[in-house]
């Protein structure tokens, strides 16, 4: 029987028992009773009913004989309800899943995700010992997914078992991963001595090949995203960015119609391009990483060889300029913008404004006038600058960060305040000036113990106030930084990213940068960083305000735990290990790639900060 018409039945019968309590005394105290029974449908119920005689218990035998009924009420069934909702499903979503392991020995770079979320990455220096092709660097895709919808309950993909042939390729979660072109690759002769070769200015001939590709920049030239150009950065000494024209196929999957590499002659050649980021104009912006960016007193050294550039490394610079002067070393360690993205020959534009460093990668704010920057290496700087205009990079000033450290050593707890010290303000035009003033200077000016360029007696000059110019803030960054009182204790401080639409609506109002190895110049007692060591790894996160400014960094992802004695992963497999590129979505998650030796076979993750 309908719930509803029970409960109805024996509300009736409840009322008409209480109504008949005065007629029991009238009565002699006999007992006024109910029955019901149940009726099938006919034309007056269609669904079916019940029907309740009431009568007096005259008998006093407790049951209502056929004699006694003095009233019978006839009750239909109604019609049944539409089903309710499912329930919610309070299985909570987890903080990281692992979404995609790399082949033994490589590294996860070139991170992009466009509008659509479609999805670029690179598989970087993969082991020599791998079969067939898994033993050159790939530039891919990963296909058959929408990234910015991922299932935030997803399984997680396996760890390969280092001996398995899974550890020998990528694996994905969900989707899969397409190889657009693998290191030497030539498309049909579009590239005469393969992708990843360092061509030389001239174009006639390879100074070099590499295997590490590193930034992606997917440029779209029509209005469904379904076609464009797909620029990639090569991380080498010199460096050089290939550009794929891709069309998407029906399947999901994208076809290389054509290939080139970028002209940098005209910029004197580019050195070590890292990770990047595109510009809210739609402009590709490589990075060039200079580790020895303020180490310019060993760039004319003929016996520095142990340098990242060392002196075979110029030597090559050298050799791809053509043979002819020796190399200046401040026209090298710059963000470098790539214009004119969609011509038949896009040009460089070096921008010495952001100053001179080892550039991880630059980001942008939707003020298109804020731009933050890291400095990739040990005891490094943390980096703003503004433009006086927005949408032109090539004036404004540039700022080094000073953090203050909460009271308390445990990475997973602190945080740090910051305030942004002033280093200079000045012009591309400016710089440029002040750069080709080291021009001419070669192996035969060097004098061990003293510098060719621009000494530690300038560098303290300048920040007492006592140069003519600014030219330390731009050409010596992390010296100027130091000078000024800035904080000069970051290690490894690689990837920083927003996403672009919730920053600019305040959606997603942070930004998120990697700190890849904590040690060292943050893990000593000294200094404004002293906090517990994490060789697995940290990401941070920072809130921006209502005019893209930062003002504090807290840890949000934490890598580990870390066993120093593992000859398997020292990292555990259910965390970061040493965080390298980041993505962060239209929904607040964020994507981190790695760059790890703690990780047998490198991963991909998605960090969810509603996850528990």
């Amino acid at each position: 029987m309908n719930k509803k018409i029970i409960a109805l039945a024996i509300a009736s019968a409840s009322l008409l028992t209480a109504c008949g309590s005065d007629s029991d005394s009238k009565e002699g105290n006999s007992a006024v009773v109910t029955k019901s029974r149940s009726i099938a449908a006919n034309a007056a119920c269609p669904n079916g009913g019940v029907e309740i005689d009431t009568g007096i218990d005259t008998n006093k035998n407790g049951v209502l004989d056929v004699e006694e009924v003095t009233d019978t009420q006839t009750v239909c069934n109604g019609v049944d309800g539409n089903n309710g909702d499912n329930g919610e499903d309070l299985t909570a979503a987890p903080k990281l899943i692992r979404l995609g392991t790399l082949p033994l020995g490589s590294e996860l770079t070139g991170m992009f995700n466009t509008d659509n979320g479609e999805f670029f990455f690179n598989v970087q220096h993969p082991s020599s010992s791998l079969p067939g092709d898994e033993s050159k660097a790939a530039v891919g895709a990963w296909v058959g997914v929408d990234v910015d919808n991922i299932d935030p309950k997803l399984s997680p993909v396996a760890v390969p078992d280092p001996a398995s042939v899974a550890a020998q390729s990528t694996q994905m979660a969900v989707g899969s991963y397409q190889v657009l072109g693998r290191e030497g690759e030539t498309f049909a002769g579009a590239l005469g001595f393969g992708l990843g070769a360092i061509v030389n200015a001239a174009g006639n001939a390879s100074v070099k090949q590499t295997n590490n590709p590193d930034f992606n920049a997917f440029i779209p030239s029509n209005a469904d995203g379904s076609e464009g150009f797909l620029f990639t950065a090569w991380e080498d000494r010199p460096g050089a960015v290939s550009r794929m024209s891709l069309v998407k196929q029906n399947d999901g999957t994208w076809n290389v119609v054509d290939a080139m590499n970028v002209d940098f002659s005209g910029v004197n050649g580019t050195m070590i391009n890292c990770f990047g980021s595109v510009s809210p104009w739609g402009t590709p912006l490589t990075s060039e990483e200079n580790y020895e960016a303020e180490n310019t007193v060993n760039w004319n050294n003929p016996d520095y060889s142990n340098g990242y550039p060392n002196y075979a490394d110029v030597q090559n610079i050298k050799t791809y300029l053509g043979g002819g002067a020796y190399p200046n070393p401040y026209d090298y360690g710059y963000i470098v913008e790539l214009t004119q993205p969609k011509e038949a020959n896009p040009v460089p534009v070096k921008h010495f404004t952001l100053g001179r460093m080892a550039h991880e990668n630059p980001i942008i704010m939707p003020d298109q006038k804020t731009v933050y920057l890291t400095d990739d290496g040990s005891g490094k700087a943390f980096y703003k600058f503004v433009a006086d205009t927005a949408g032109d990079l090539t004036v404004g000033t540039l700022y080094a960060a000073k953090v203050t450290q909460d009271a308390t050593r445990d990475h997973a707890k602190a945080g740090f305040n910051i305030t942004w010290l002033e280093l200079g303000h000045a012009s591309n035009s400016q710089i440029s000036t002040w750069i080709r003033s080291y021009d001419g200077i070669d192996e035969s000016d060097y004098v061990e113990g003293d510098t060719s360029y621009i000494s530690d007696a300038e560098v303290a000059t300048w920040a007492a106030g006592g140069a003519a110019d600014d030219r330390i803030a731009f050409l010596e960054s992390l010296r100027a930084a130091e000078a000024k009182g800035a904080t000069v204790e970051f290690n490894k401080m690689e990837g920083i990213n927003i996403n672009q639409a919730g920053a600019a609506s305040g959606a997603v109002p942070f930004m998120y940068v990697a700190m890849s190895d904590v040690k060292g110049t943050m893990s000593d007692t000294a200094g404004d960083i002293q906090i517990e060591a994490n060789r697995c790894g940290i990401v941070y996160r920072l809130g921006l305000d209502a005019n893209f400014n930062v003002s504090r960094m807290d840890p949000a992802v934490i890598g580990g735990a870390y066993d120093s004695n593992s000859t398997g992963d020292r990292c555990s497999v259910d965390g970061i290990a040493q965080p390298d590129n980041l993505v962060v979505l239209d929904d607040g998650r964020v994507l981190i790639g790695e760059d790890t030796s703690n990780h047998k076979n490198n991963m991909l993750w998605i960090y969810n900060p509603q996850g528990k």
